[in-house]
C-alpha cells in the first residue's frame, strides 16, 4: 500500500558569490552537515505516534570554496525533496507528520559543486503495531430478540439492549435496519453518538445514554482477501480517510470492508461476511482492531 507523508518546512540560504579554487577536487572536505537541537526539535530516533508532528531541523555548511548545490530528502525509499541551491550555507526546518508505517526513516543528502556528499539520517517509528481479531462477530437488528445488537471494541464483547445500557462506555457501534421513505440505510453501524434516534425503542435506548461514544466509518476498497491478509495496523491506519468518514456504515454487504476509528482513537478495520436483512435480521462480521 502506498505511504502518504506529509512534511512542511522552512528554509534559509545563505548565498556566495566564491568561485571554486584550483585545488584538486580530491583534497576538499566535503560540507558538513547536523541536525539541529534545543527545545522543538526532534534530532535523534525516536518514537512518535501515528499522525503527530515532530520538527527537525537541519544545518549545512560548505567547505569554503564549493558551494552547496544540491539538497534531497528521502522519507524510505520515496524522494520528497529534490532541490538544486547554490549557497554558502543551508539552514532548514521540516514539519513532519509520522506516517502509518511501523518505522520511517528520513535521509537527508547534500552535494556540493565539486561533487562531495554528505548524508544524515533519523528514524520515526511507532509504539506498537499490534492488532487484536475477533474473527466472528454477530450483531442483531432491533428487533431480533436472539442475538445481541449492541458491541465493544475493547474486548469484543456483545450486549442486549438492557446490559448495553448497563455498559454505556463500552459501547463502540450497534446494528440496526432502516427501510423508510426518507431512511433507505438497509442493514447498518451506527454508535450510540451517531445521533441516530427512534430505532431502538423504551428507557434503555441509546438515545438514553449519558456516554454516547462516537465511531467513525470510512468504506473501502479492500477485498475480504486483503483483509485477511492483515497482520499488524499499517494496512489500518492507511485505510481510514478522514476526508470520507461518516456516523455510519449503511446498507452493508456480504464482502464490504469498512475502516473505523473508535471514541477511544483506536483505527480499526471489520469485513462483513453475512447479512440477513429486515428489522429482525442480523448481521456477522470479523474485526481486526490496534491493541
Amino acid at each position: 500500500m502506498k505511504k502518504h507523508l506529509f512534511f512542511a518546512f522552512m528554509m534559509l540560504v545563505s548565498a556566495s558569490m566564491f568561485f571554486a579554487s584550483c585545488s584538486k577536487d580530491d583534497d576538499k572536505s566535503a560540507p558538513t552537515l547536523s541536525f539541529k537541537t534545543g527545545t522543538g526539535y526532534t534530532s535523534a530516533n525516536a518514537t512518535v505516534n501515528y499522525n503527530d508532528t515532530v520538527k527537525i531541523g537541519i544545518l549545512a555548511t560548505s567547505n569554503g570554496s564549493d558551494n552547496i548545490v544540491k539538497l534531497v530528502l528521502k522519507a524510505d525509499d520515496q524522494v520528497i525533496m529534490d532541490s538544486t541551491l547554490n549557497a554558502i550555507q543551508v539552514s532548514l526546518d521540516f514539519n513532519i507528520v509520522k506516517g502509518a508505517s511501523a518505522s520511517e526513516t528520513w535521509k537527508f543528502t547534500v552535494t556540493d559543486l565539486a561533487g562531495k556528499v554528505t548524508e544524515l539520517s533519523i528514524v520515526l517509528s511507532r509504539p506498537s503495531t499490534e492488532i487484536t481479531t475477533f474473527s466472528a462477530v454477530k450483531l442483531g437488528a432491533q428487533d431480533n430478540t436472539t442475538d445481541p445488537s449492541f458491541f465493544s471494541t475493547s474486548d469484543g464483547s456483545t450486549y442486549f439492549q438492557g446490559d448495553a445500557f448497563n455498559n454505556q462506555a463500552k459501547i463502540d457501534m450497534f446494528c440496526f435496519y432502516e427501510n423508510t421513505t426518507s431512511h433507505q440505510n438497509f442493514t447498518t453501524l451506527g454508535a450510540p453518538g451517531s445521533n441516530i434516534t427512534g430505532i431502538f425503542t423504551g428507557n434503555t435506548a441509546p438515545d438514553n445514554y449519558t456516554v454516547k461514544n462516537v465511531t467513525y466509518f470510512v468504506k473501502t476498497t479492500l477485498t475480504a482477501a486483503q483483509f485477511d491478509a492483515i497482520t499488524n495496523d499499517e494496512g489500518i491506519l492507511q485505510s481510514f480517510d478522514p476526508s470520507n468518514q461518516f456516523k455510519k456504515a449503511k446498507n452493508l454487504q456480504t464482502g464490504d470492508v469498512w475502516a473505523f476509528k473508535t471514541q477511544a482513537g483506536k483505527f480499526g478495520l471489520l469485513k462483513v461476511t453475512s447479512v440477513v436483512p429486515e428489522t429482525n435480521g442480523s448481521l456477522e462480521m470479523a474485526v481486526k482492531i490496534q491493541k
